[in-house]
């Protein structure tokens, strides 16, 4: 390092520390709460305001009444482990089969997950899902299900593993 002149070795070196941190990418905060693994529990439709009837028949969606059903029975295990390197791992077990696995990173800006799992096709689960509850035994979240059903939240609970 080339000394200045007139400036102290020390305020020199403070000065190039503050640039290396300066240039560092942000790291989102992960709520510690969030960390561990977690089994769903339950998948529903949440609407915030009054929806006409035919999206009000469309949320009772056989498909997810089911797979809560294989859920509550045991048969389907629905497994999600948030790391504290910013990992996830998301496994889907079905008649102790399984059926889906996906990694990627995670990160938690504003109360909402940003995932990406590049070797998903589709992308990762996880994105752009708002954290509605975090506790040390249970994880809500929430996002909007898309034009199929507008102005519907999805909403899934999980319950901690461990």
């Amino acid at each position: 390092m080339m000394a200045l002149p007139g400036r102290p070795l020390f305020w020199q070196l403070s000065l190039a520390l503050s640039g290396l941190l300066a240039t560092a990418p942000a790291r989102a905060q992960v709520p510690a709460l969030l960390l561990g693994q977690w089994e769903m529990r339950q998948i529903s439709f949440v609407a915030n305001q009054t929806v006409p009837p035919d999206i009000m028949e469309r949320m009772d969606n056989p498909e997810v009444a089911e797979l809560n059903q294989e859920v509550a029975a045991g048969v389907a295990h629905l497994l999600v482990d948030f790391r504290p390197d910013g990992t996830y791992q998301f496994t889907v077990r079905r008649a102790g089969e399984p059926d889906r696995l996906e990694t990627g990173t995670y990160a938690v800006r504003a109360h909402v997950l940003l995932a990406q799992s590049p070797a998903t096709e589709g992308g990762s689960s996880f994105d752009q899902q708002r954290l509605i509850e975090v506790s040390r035994r249970k994880l809500v979240v929430q996002f909007p299900v898309g034009n199929e059903l507008p102005g519907v939240l999805e909403e899934i609970e999980y319950r901690r593993v461990r």
